[in-house]
């Protein structure tokens, strides 16, 4: 399992050095959102899991969460994040969570966030204080 975590941010880790676009919906190599970099980073990992390709740019119906709690059951306590973990975040302007990304482990401390985002593509930062006030909650996919 810690391989498969190590994998995953490789692959994330990978679409961030090449500097792939964001897309709405992307799942290819060249263009990714924020679900198709877990989803292939996953995949990559060999873990096999649902994607859901039908969604708008806006949240609905709190349908992330819905989606993460389905696919990986209940969120997990902070003093047991790990890098590999699957943050969700709200935007500033909604309470809604509408964007996902990885934890991974920050150089200096603390953890980073791997996340391919509309204004940035994909991107690899500190989880600083500003994302913090927007992460709602961490899920697993580890623990299936």
């Amino acid at each position: 399992m810690q391989q498969q975590r190590i994998d995953t941010l490789a692959f994330a880790r990978g679409l961030v050095a090449k500097r792939v676009r964001w897309r709405h919906r992307g799942r290819t190599p060249w263009a990714v959102d924020c679900v198709g970099m877990i989803v292939l980073s996953l995949r990559a990992a060999g873990l096999e899991i649902e994607d859901e390709k039908h969604y708008g740019r806006e949240p609905w119906k709190d349908g992330v969460r819905r989606k993460m709690r389905a696919r990986f059951g209940e969120p997990i306590a902070e003093q047991f994040w790990q890098p590999g973990d699957i943050a969700v975040f709200k935007s500033p302007q909604r309470s809604d969570p509408s964007h996902v990304g990885f934890l991974g482990d920050y150089p200096h401390g603390d953890f980073s966030l791997i996340h391919a985002h509309a204004d940035q593509d994909c991107r690899e930062h500190v989880l600083d204080a500003r994302w913090r006030r927007l992460l709602v909650e961490v899920y697993s996919p580890w623990a299936l």
